[in-house]
C-alpha cells in the first residue's frame, strides 16, 4: 500500500531537473522542527492585545430584558387559552409566563412585569384548581 502523502524524490521523472535539485535542497530547510513558541523562532508576536468587552446584557434597558416582558405578554394569551382549553397544560405554560415576568422585573418595564406577572399568577392558581 503505497503512503498517503507521498513527497517528492529526487528521482521523480514528472519534474524538470532544476526543480528535483530545488526540492532535494530546500526539502531540509522547508520542514521545521522543534516548539513554534521558543524564543528565536520567526513567528510574529502581537505587539499589544485589545481587551474584548464583554456587551452588557442585565442593564435595565437592556434589550433582553425588554422582550422578556413582551414574551411574557404573548404568553399570556396562551396562558388563557390553556386556562380555558387544557387546565393541565396551563399550568407548565404560566409557570413559563411567571420566570418571564420575574426576568422583567429587572429591565425598565417593571408596571408592565408586575401586572404580567399578578396575572400569570392568577391564571397558575385558576389551571391548578380545575385540575385538581
Amino acid at each position: 500500500m503505497s503512503e498517503p502523502n507521498p513527497s517528492t524524490t529526487v528521482s521523480d521523472p514528472a519534474l524538470p531537473p532544476s526543480a528535483s535539485q530545488q526540492t532535494s535542497q530546500g526539502s531540509e530547510a522547508a520542514v521545521r522542527r522543534g516548539n513554534p513558541f521558543a524564543s528565536g523562532s520567526d513567528r510574529p508576536v502581537i505587539a499589544s492585545v485589545t481587551p474584548m468587552i464583554q456587551e452588557e446584557a442585565w442593564v435595565p434597558e437592556s434589550g433582553m430584558l425588554q422582550a422578556s416582558v413582551l414574551a411574557a405578554l404573548i404568553v399570556l394569551v396562551f396562558s388563557l387559552a390553556c386556562w380555558r382549553l387544557f387546565p393541565a397544560g396551563g399550568i407548565l405554560v404560566t409557570g413559563l409566563g411567571c420566570a418571564l415576568s420575574i426576568l422583567g422585573m429587572f429591565s425598565s418595564r417593571v408596571v408592565a412585569a408586575g401586572m404580567c406577572l399578578l396575572a400569570h399568577a392568577a391564571l397558575f392558581v385558576g389551571c391548578y384548581l380545575q385540575v385538581i
